[in-house]
């Protein structure tokens, strides 16, 4: 059994270097990071040499320098490139992606969580036990959504590191306490932050769907930029420069 334990990491993140960028955002979808990569003209300012190399682009949005990576997918790869990009003095992530649908939604529903069920075994490293994490930025996430012209459903998302172990029964025990989605980083990513005093924005786009009888994989096998896709990053990377 995980518990937290309060005490400093025998190892910790090095801050290789201080890019200047107060802010990052960060896709975890190749589609979606190469929209937003080549929208904004990114530019290649460093690699950080860890468990993988992680490679960082500067992009200018509205006058304002914002860093982009791309994270990992799951929440242990995902929270350590978050601590090597919050050693560099990054202050403020934006992280959005695709999701599973737990709802009968169509697909490209734009879901804003406001807790994250912690079924993953990363936050236990960060934060003690609980059935969920809040996720604190949730309104701000969804006023600047609006303020695009996105249309967001707000509620609990369920964090699993098991993506090949999403069960009929755990899936729909999971919406009985209010998910509308299940993902793969949330719960751990707001952990990080809350444990390093580092502040999280996220909101997902639903692609799969677990929630009929049988799994509708949707668009998630083969992944495509859509019209709505281009607003969303839009609107990521325009949240990111407002911070």
């Amino acid at each position: 059994m995980i518990r937290y334990i309060d005490e400093a990491g025998m190892i910790a993140p090095d801050k290789v270097c201080d890019f200047g960028h107060e802010t990052a955002v960060t896709a975890f979808s190749d589609f979606l990071f190469d929209e937003i990569k080549e929208r904004y003209a990114a530019e290649r300012i460093g690699v950080i040499k860890g468990g993988v190399d992680l490679t960082v682009y500067s992009i200018d949005v509205g006058g304002k320098r914002v860093l982009l990576y791309k994270s990992g997918v799951g929440a242990p790869a995902a929270a350590m490139a978050m601590e090597e990009i919050g050693a560099c003095g990054v202050k403020n992530f934006v992280a959005f992606g695709i999701c599973g649908a737990l709802t009968d939604v169509p697909q490209r529903t734009v879901i804003v969580p406001d807790k994250a069920f912690r079924d993953d075994g990363t936050s236990l490293h960060y934060l003690p036990d609980s059935e969920f994490v809040r996720v604190k930025n949730a309104d701000r996430v969804q006023a600047a959504l609006a303020a695009s012209g996105i249309n967001t459903l707000v509620g609990g998302v369920w964090t699993t590191d098991g993506f090949y172990r999403e069960t009929r029964t755990r899936a729909d025990e999971m919406r009985a306490r209010g998910c509308v989605a299940v993902d793969m980083e949330c719960s751990a990513l707001q952990a990080v932050c809350d444990f390093r005093g580092k502040n999280f924005y996220t909101f997902f786009i639903t692609a799969d769907s677990l929630a009929g009888e049988e799994w509708n994989p949707n668009y998630i096998c083969n992944p495509g930029v859509t019209s709505a896709d281009k607003v969303a990053v839009a609107a990521a990377a325009s949240l990111a420069a407002s911070l």
